[in-house]
């Protein structure tokens, strides 16, 4: 039955040599296939049909996952963008008064690393996320120190001037600038601003050139315009590297005391925290995602089995084992999982890239095309449908009968 079989296919194959000889007027050497004729990538590249369409899906599910989680962490970076400005100093509020105790303040003068300190007033503008509005402070300080605190978060002035002493302006870094759309001379507070009230117009008298979100107004017009007004104290290490060290201090020292301390550190954990649910549920999303693509593509790989019966019993007919047929599937389901998992990460990187600059960037928005942790959210969907599928086409192979197979063929 086997000779029967083999000796067609032979014949049929030599009288394809002959016409390529014919036409081509090639020797039957030079006709040879190239590629080795049981090769695993043969099918692959005979039936794209077959292939491309489970490649595409995966790369649209991977495209998919990687951008909504790309955009999940964009809202935590782009928090702690907008406040990045707390690496650069420690700020303390009082409680129960409107003024640091003096006990508190020569404590914080004792402490190691610490240089200088700065007496603020504080009033709010707001900063545009993609979960909305979120409060930004502006700094009310002596004209003196604008200039420093400027210097102290790598800022320039590249346009305009500081605010006079009780004038109605502020000076704002350029991320900032871009965030609100504005240019110098706008109005940032209004009393026609229900979120951004003051009661007469504040306008943007500088611009700050640097990365860092700064907003500086004049100590005068803030304590003689807003309630209350509260005095606080920036606190600046000796050097902006010994800060979180100082920073560390401050928290530990003045547990339970009445002042409330920002920092970076802080920050950090707290927006950690806030986010902690969402990329809970962001897992639980991935999991049901990629369950219900390993389902989907081990039918599909099921029926393209089913379609290639035939194949698989000539190849178990002339020598192949099941494991040797398995380990063929094997290779085809991985080259085309990874296939689309490359595709789908290359499509995400060039989707995010282009988001960022034309989307995200002109708001003062942040997000990272070639953030690890979004990819790596994506691998458990081609794991997945690489198990489901081998598992199924494994378990079908245990009861494969070739002979069968073959005598319905010739039949």
């Amino acid at each position: 039955m086997q000779a029967v079989f083999l000796g067609g296919g032979f014949a049929q194959y030599l009288a394809w040599l002959r016409i390529l000889e014919q036409r081509g007027g090639v020797s039957s050497w030079d006709a040879m296939p190239k590629r080795h004729p049981l090769s695993p990538m043969l099918f692959l590249m005979r039936n794209p049909g077959r292939s491309l369409p489970l490649t595409l899906v995966l790369a649209l599910a991977v495209l998919t996952i990687a951008s909504v989680v790309a955009l999940l962490n964009s809202i935590d970076r782009t928090i702690l963008k907008i406040y990045d400005y707390n690496r650069y100093f420690a700020a303390i509020t009082p409680r129960g008064s409107n003024k640091l105790k003096q006990e508190l303040v020569e404590r914080i003068e004792r402490a190691p690393y610490y240089a200088a300190s700065y007496e603020t007033v504080v009033c709010f503008m707001n900063a545009e996320t993609i979960v909305g509005k979120m409060p930004f402070v502006i700094f009310g300080l002596e004209q003196g120190q604008m200039e420093s605190l400027a210097a102290r978060c790598r800022l320039t002035l590249r346009e305009g001037r500081y605010p006079l002493p009780g004038e109605a302006g502020v000076v704002l870094s350029e991320p900032l600038m871009r965030n609100k759309n504005l240019k110098l001379g706008d109005v940032v507070l209004s009393p026609l601003i229900p979120d951004q009230y003051a009661p007469v117009p504040v306008r943007v008298v500088g611009v700050l050139h640097g990365d860092t979100w700064l907003a500086i107004g004049s100590l005068e017009f803030i304590r003689d315009n807003f309630f209350p007004p509260t005095r606080n104290l920036l606190i600046f290490a000796t050097e902006p590297r010994y800060q979180p060290r100082l920073d560390a201090w401050i928290r530990e020292t003045l547990k339970g005391a009445q002042a409330r301390v920002w920092t970076y550190a802080e920050l950090q954990e707290e927006t950690h925290r806030a986010f902690r649910n969402l990329y809970f549920i962001t897992g639980i999303v991935v999991t049901v995602v990629a369950v219900m693509l390993a389902t989907m593509t081990g039918l599909l790989a099921n029926i393209y089995f089913q379609q290639r019966l035939v194949e698989f019993g000539l190849l178990q007919a002339i020598g192949f084992t099941r494991r040797g047929l398995l380990m063929r599937v094997s290779i085809e389901t991985i080259t085309v999982v990874a296939l689309g998992w490359v595709l789908g990460v290359l499509c995400a990187m060039g989707v995010l890239l282009w988001a960022k600059v034309r989307i995200m960037e002109p708001r003062g928005l942040y997000i990272e095309p070639f953030d690890p942790i979004a990819y790596q959210y994506t691998l458990p969907v081609p794991i997945m449908v690489l198990a489901f599928a081998l598992f199924t086409i494994g378990w079908r192979l245990r009861t494969f009968d070739p002979v069968a197979i073959v005598e319905r063929r010739i039949v």
